[in-house]
This record gives structure tokens, C-alpha cells and sequence, in this order.
């Protein structure tokens, strides 16, 4: 009898033991995917920021050749309103062209979520600076028509010219939903 219950408790034993030992190698396994899990989530983070300091650096790059052909005089009366506007020419409008096509890429990666928040709000508060200047707000009339295919942009930029500064009103570009056109296009795609 004796020999059955030292039998018994051996079998508990080795039982316990197994049980035992496959908990511990389910902890392993399930410790294993969450440190795989938090390594590839801190990669994916590390790479996103990447990412965002490569498109920081390659948009800052670009804004400096926009610069270096905007007209400087013109550029610093649009900074400083005290300054007298310069004279408009093909030059000048170009330039806000450009201007406001970069504008319109940043919008769109951060419309598709391709820019961080923060980088976002930084772009975004010199960009209302740059567009509520008042050589902006002068050529803006006459480069929207290249952007009423974009609604939403325009009324983005329309929304950022009067957050600012007030300004002389600007005119209604277009009744873009009834299909009209802009004020200096012939209406012609």
C-alpha cells in the first residue's frame, strides 16, 4: 500500500512537472512575440521619424531654391507690409506659382498623413505667415485658377489668407461647385 501511494504521489510529481513545464515554455513563447512585437514596433517608430526628418530636410531644401528665385525685394515687402509693394510681373507671379505648388504638396502628404503633427503645425504657421503677406495675397488672384481642379485646397489657402492679417477682402475666385472660372482665365482646361 505503501508502494501505491509513493506510485501515486511520483505520478502527481512527474504530472506537476510536465504541467510545469509546459507553462514555462508558453511564458517563453509568449515572451518572445511581445519582444518581438516591441522591436518591431520601435523600428517602425524609428523609421517613420526618419522618414519625417528626410521629408523635413528635402521640402526645406526645396523652399531654399524657391527662395533663391523669388524676387528679394518683393519677398521682403511680403514679410514686412511697411515695405512698398513691388510692381507685378511674370517674374513674381512665377514665383508664387512655385510658391503655392509647394504649399500644395506639403497640404497633400499632410492630408495623407505622410508628415507628422508636429512638423505639420511648424510648416503650417509659416505658411500662413508667408500666404497672409501682401504679395501673396495680391498674386494669389492670379494663379488660383491652376488649382480649381482641388477645392479643398483652395479653400485652405483661401481660409489661411484671412486668419491672419486683415486684409483688403480677397475676391471671390470662383463659384468652383456651379463650374465657373477664375478671375483672368478664359474658362478653358
Amino acid at each position: 500500500m505503501a508502494d501505491s501511494a509513493n506510485s501515486s504521489v511520483v505520478e502527481a510529481l512527474i504530472s506537476l512537472r510536465k504541467a510545469t513545464k509546459m507553462q514555462v515554455t508558453t511564458l517563453v513563447q509568449i515572451g518572445t512575440l511581445v519582444l518581438g512585437t516591441g522591436g518591431i514596433w520601435v523600428a517602425l517608430v524609428n523609421q517613420r521619424r526618419q522618414l519625417n526628418a528626410q521629408m523635413f530636410i528635402e521640402f526645406s531644401g526645396r523652399f531654399q531654391n524657391i527662395l533663391r528665385l523669388f524676387p528679394t525685394e518683393a519677398w521682403l515687402a511680403n514679410r514686412n507690409p511697411s515695405q512698398p509693394l513691388p510692381p507685378p510681373s511674370q517674374e513674381l507671379t512665377d514665383c508664387t506659382l512655385y510658391c503655392i505648388q509647394f504649399i500644395a504638396d506639403a497640404y497633400h502628404l499632410h492630408k495623407g498623413a505622410y508628415i507628422s503633427k508636429q512638423i505639420w503645425r511648424l510648416w503650417e504657421r509659416e505658411i500662413q505667415r508667408t500666404l497672409t503677406g501682401p504679395v501673396f495675397q495680391r498674386e494669389w488672384v492670379g494663379v488660383a485658377a491652376e488649382f480649381a481642379h482641388d477645392h479643398e485646397f483652395i479653400h485652405y489657402i483661401d481660409s489661411l489668407m484671412r486668419s491672419k492679417r486683415a486684409r483688403t477682402p480677397i475676391v471671390a475666385l470662383c463659384d468652383l461647385s456651379a463650374g465657373g472660372s477664375a478671375p483672368g482665365s478664359t474658362g478653358a482646361a
